[in-house]
């Protein structure tokens, strides 16, 4: 090979080496400058990704907020007749929801000797959200309105034409057409033992319990109020419903009774408890019936907000106490003449009963009421204090049951029976109260 052939493939063998070179000169150049770039992008999605959560707990603390100030909106405490055991279950299906209920006495002024009536009601706004909970304070906002502007004390109160009123009132204000407000208004009347109520939107009946019948289902029917109905004046009706001694009346928002568990829904279910164990007094019903439910659902949460109102009128005997610290003492005697009447004598929970009993009346530091009824079946406690919670006097005495903790023993398309024993004690508490109940027999259902 001569020598100059050689050169030029030196030459170009260097040549190539310098483009090559070169080429990995700018190739880890390009390669870095993807490197920052990716960096710099890292960087901005970790920046996106922060702003992110900052909203989103944003969001969750100003849905928290208004979740409270709709907590803050349903009542404290039901207003509890003497007579009565009332008992309520309220879950939004999100943050906050569209069901409201209360039950408060009507205040008749210096008529209030010749009348005893207590105003209850529950409605359910379209939709769960905000807007739902802003249309629940308007219609709450009515109600409370027509009692300080219509309403003189001594004068009749018509459902009817209280319904009318929130009506007009909701017209007035133009809302969109495609929200609906499902109402129903009643006043529970003492001195008659009647509730007389109207109502609108609710497909579901109102249950009406009484031991020795069959479960009577009470179509409350009625359209809803709409601004795409118009004002319904003229539509409105007013039906009355005798309240004896041993009635119980269930009622609810189609959340409940609508659920499905897929193949059914829990509107067939609950006809089942409640003709199975109406005999339970209104707190353990309800405590019954929110177990069921959820062991009925599962998983499946649901969509909607679930509210029901259990209202016991019971047959017995009944004592109604109020003490503070300057009486207690002399109202422990008549406490412990009721506790221990000649048929509870044997009962293997009394001694336990006034325990738990005397142990509130020795550290009591505020007003306690208690309310006490005994029957053929039945002895229940209920103590309200507004001051103290529960949980240390539960953790006192482990010997309590709660029906929420019993196994429902739940089969397919079949409800097996709940078991209950004369030998337990069982409790139910909320905010302010606390109820115990004994039983004479075995499985009263």
């Amino acid at each position: 090979m001569n020598q100059s052939l050689l050169l030029l493939i030196l030459f170009l063998l260097a040549a190539l080496i310098l483009y090559l070179a070169a080429k990995l000169y700018f190739l880890k150049k390009e390669f870095k400058w993807l490197e920052l770039e990716q960096e710099n992008n890292s960087q901005l999605l970790n920046k996106k990704e922060l702003k992110i959560k900052e909203l989103e707990r944003n969001i969750k603390v100003k849905l928290e907020k208004a979740r409270n100030i709709h907590q803050r909106m349903l009542p404290d405490r039901l207003a509890e007749p003497a007579d009565y055991f009332i008992s309520d279950y309220y879950q939004p299906a999100e943050y906050i929801g569209g069901d409201y209920y209360n039950i408060f006495k009507i205040d008749h002024g210096a008529m209030d000797p010749f009348f005893d009536q207590y105003l209850l009601y529950f409605f359910d706004v379209s939709g769960h959200g905000i807007d739902s909970t802003l249309l629940s304070i308007f219609v709450n906002d009515s109600i409370e309105n027509y009692f300080k502007l219509r309403h003189s004390p001594g004068e009749k109160i018509s459902t009817r034409e209280l319904m009318n009123y929130i009506d007009q009132r909701y017209q007035k204000e133009d809302f969109p057409d495609d929200y609906l407000v499902c109402l129903f208004i009643a006043v529970l009347d003492r001195k008659k033992n009647t509730l007389s109520y109207s109502s609108g939107g609710f497909q579901y009946p109102i249950y009406k319990l009484a031991n020795q019948e069959s479960l009577e289902e009470i179509n409350i029917g009625g359209l809803p109020i709409s601004t795409a109905l118009g004002a319904l004046k003229d539509s409105r009706q007013e039906k009355t419903v005798d309240f004896k001694k041993n009635t119980t009346l269930f009622l609810s928002t189609d959340g409940l009774l609508e659920q499905s568990s897929g193949s059914e829904i829990y509107f067939q279910q609950l006809q089942q408890i409640l003709k199975k164990y109406k005999f339970l007094p209104a707190p353990f019903l309800k405590d019954l019936i929110r177990s069921d439910f959820y062991n009925f659902t599962g998983d499946n949460q649901g969509s909607d907000d679930i509210t029901f109102l259990v209202i016991d009128r019971p047959q017995g005997e009944l004592i109604n106490l109020h003490l503070s610290r300057e009486n207690a003492e002399g109202k422990k005697l008549e406490i412990m003449e009721f506790i221990n009447q000649n048929s509870w004598s044997n009962h293997s929970q009394l001694g336990t009963l006034k325990d738990i009993i005397l142990s509130q009346l020795e550290n009591l530091n505020s007003e306690l009421k208690i309310k006490a009824l005994n029957n053929q079946q039945l002895l229940i406690f209920s103590l309200e204090n507004s001051e103290v919670g529960w949980e240390s006097l539960i953790n006192n005495f482990p010997e309590l049951t709660s029906i929420t903790e019993k196994d429902l023993n739940l089969a397919h398309n079949q409800l097996e029976d709940i078991l209950f024993s004369r030998e337990e004690i069982y409790f139910s508490s909320s905010k302010d109260r606390i109820y115990f109940m004994l039983l004479k027999k075995e499985n009263l259902n």
